[in-house]
């Protein structure tokens, strides 16, 4: 599932409606993070650790569970040092995550 939108409402507190504002808003972010982490090998690993950090929260929030835990094995690959490699690993497959829900919400 790309998308829990019943989970996330429960989790948040929030109505069909309330949380349809929030997808809104997503809607509008989850490009923006598509071409971050598609460009992301030209960045410094802080700032793509920091980036999939804050993805972490925001995916969470709207339920997107398989965004979310992408963004935690790259936060942790990089925050443990892994080789470049296995870092790399993680950014496609975050990508890859990353455009199923932009399928899914749009």
């Amino acid at each position: 599932m790309v998308l829990n939108r019943h989970g996330a409402m429960q989790l948040l507190g929030l109505d069909a409606d309330c949380y349809e504002e929030l997808l809104n808003v997503m809607r509008g972010e989850v490009g923006e993070w598509l071409i971050f982490f598609q460009q992301a090998d030209r960045c410094e690993t802080e700032m793509l650790r920091a980036r999939a950090h804050r993805l972490k929260s925001d995916a969470a929030n709207i339920g997107a569970e398989r965004v979310r835990h992408a963004a935690r094995v790259l936060e942790q690959a990089i925050r443990e040092k892994q080789q470049a490699d296995e870092v790399e690993h993680f950014r496609r497959l975050l990508v890859q995550e990353l455009r199923e829900l932009e399928r899914a919400i749009v």
